[in-house]
């Protein structure tokens, strides 16, 4: 089989789960380092694959127009658990197999999550800079135990933050289209109704997937209903918030503040948000840990053989 890698630094971290698939007999064709991802021309998509039989795909669109310039194709390893930019009916109709690495990534995102939520509440930042400038300054932050976080979605990266909340004392409340009772002794996160869990929570972050009825779903009416001086974080996807409106909310002093790591096309390097003092923007990195991309990798690169053999594990077959 012809494998195109697509997904963005396959290789930086490790060259195992290439060297997989090299010793499965797979030729492979790297184009990682060309950093493609969120608004990518399909044509460029269509260029890369070529008679490719499999791609390793990263957040580069894969559309009924790709798939019927590229007839070989017969599957994508997503590299990743969000699918928003896959035409799901359009591989159905194609018979193209998708798959992800379920269960490889949420741990780094919600420890992405916890890093906003700590950078807001300690600000050492602001107190390593003090005393570079060889000032005693003692800085009374709010902290994060006792504090509120609401999760605006509840699939395996909420559950993910809401255990390490929970450690650091920190009320989780959680709201999602099928709620369990079970989850608040598991996870130690209750489930509250969306306008209640904003207008209660100290910081509310959003992790749910890009579908029709989330897409612009943060927007001037939201930010208004969440608690006056809260912080909002987005690791989902860009199109999920109305950047504008976020703006308007962290300028007026509505929100104190926001951590950022998704934007509307990727690289990003004109966000709105660039210069906002009380916003922390971070490069589509939440997953962005050695470990992970290593583990993330070798998930990715495990599927196509499986797939090859007849063996895809449900659990990551998407279609």
């Amino acid at each position: 089989m012809k494998i195109a890698i697509n997904a963005r630094n396959f290789t930086s971290a490790d060259k195992a789960a290439v060297q997989m698939l090299i010793d499965g007999g797979h030729e492979v064709v790297d184009f990682g380092d060309l950093g493609m991802g969120i608004g990518t021309d399909e044509a460029k998509v269509i260029e890369t694959l070529g008679d490719a039989d499999i791609v390793i795909a990263g957040l580069e669109p894969y559309t009924e127009k790709v798939f019927k310039a590229c007839p070989n194709l017969k599957m994508i390893s997503r590299r990743g658990i969000g699918y928003d930019s896959i035409d799901i009916e359009a591989c159905k109709d194609s018979g193209i197999t998708l798959a992800r690495t379920f269960g490889s990534v949420e741990g780094a995102v919600a420890e992405h999550v916890m890093a906003y939520i700590l950078y807001f509440s300690r600000r050492i930042d602001l107190q390593n800079e003090s005393m570079h400038k060889k000032l005693w300054e003692r800085m009374l932050m709010p902290g994060a135990k006792g504090r509120t976080l609401g999760l605006l979605g509840f699939g395996g990266i909420g559950k993910e933050i809401a255990k390490r909340a929970t450690a650091f004392g920190m009320q989780v409340y959680y709201h999602c289209r099928n709620p369990k009772p079970e989850w608040t002794a598991q996870y130690g996160a209750r489930y509250a109704e969306l306008d209640d869990m904003l207008a209660m929570s100290d910081y509310v972050s959003v992790n749910v997937p890009l579908t029709q009825s989330t897409r612009g779903l943060c927007d001037e009416v939201f930010f208004s209903k969440m608690k006056e001086g809260s912080v909002f974080i987005n690791i989902a996807r860009g199109q999920v918030m109305n950047v504008q409106d976020l703006k308007s909310a962290l300028e007026s002093g509505r929100l104190s503040g926001a951590g950022i790591d998704v934007f509307d096309t990727e690289p990003c390097t004109d966000s709105p948000l660039a210069g906002c003092q009380n916003a922390v923007l971070t490069p589509h990195t939440a997953p962005y840990t050695s470990e992970n991309f290593i583990e993330m990798n070798r998930v990715a690169a495990s599927n196509v053989i499986a797939f090859v053999n007849g063996e895809l594990p449900e659990c990551n077959r998407v279609v």
